[in-house]
């Protein structure tokens, strides 16, 4: 199963080809040509008092991380 679809039938939407974010260490390695994987949860208080992160959201990542890795390692 593709990665895009493993992650929609983990958390039901369909995730987002990215490396723009401003915490992405991938924006800068993803122009040498590698291929870059970056996943995890949603954070609007990132680095801001009382950051945190829905348990959830974290739960989910979990089972992204198991699904793709059991992919890779297969």
């Amino acid at each position: 199963m593709p990665r895009a679809r493993r992650v929609r039938a983990i958390t039901g939407t369909q995730p987002t080809f990215s490396t723009g974010g401003g915490t992405s260490d991938g924006r800068f390695i993803a122009p040498l040509g590698a291929q870059v994987v970056e996943i995890g949860v949603v954070n609007a208080s990132i680095h801001k008092i009382n950051e945190s992160v829905r348990i959830e959201d974290i739960d989910s990542l979990h089972a992204i991380y198991v699904s793709l890795l059991r992919n890779l390692l297969a």
